[in-house]
């Protein structure tokens, strides 16, 4: 992980506190759970956008969380795609 990117998730776990000592405890599964959390609250903001893009989640794994069609398609500019089954 490269250092702006280490920087950016401590950014995301940490939200302003002091860094953790003992490293971050945000896991890629406690981010996809909070990317659902925040699509069925209709939050698509930056914060949402960030995690997405910071941890690569795709569209197979939020639908496997239990994210709508509909969801997935609003959020289709920032969500990585695979080349066999586009989103359309």
């Amino acid at each position: 992980m490269g250092k702006a990117k280490k920087r950016n998730f401590r950014n995301i776990v940490t939200a302003g506190s002091p860094v953790n000592p003992s490293g971050p405890a945000f896991s890629r599964e406690k981010a996809i759970k909070d990317v659902i959390k925040n699509i069925k609250n209709n939050d698509f903001g930056d914060t949402t956008k960030d995690i997405i893009s910071l941890f690569g989640i795709n569209a197979e794994e939020l639908a496997e969380a239990g994210a709508a069609y509909e969801d997935l398609i609003a959020l289709k500019a920032v969500l990585k795609l695979s080349d066999s089954r586009p989103i359309r």
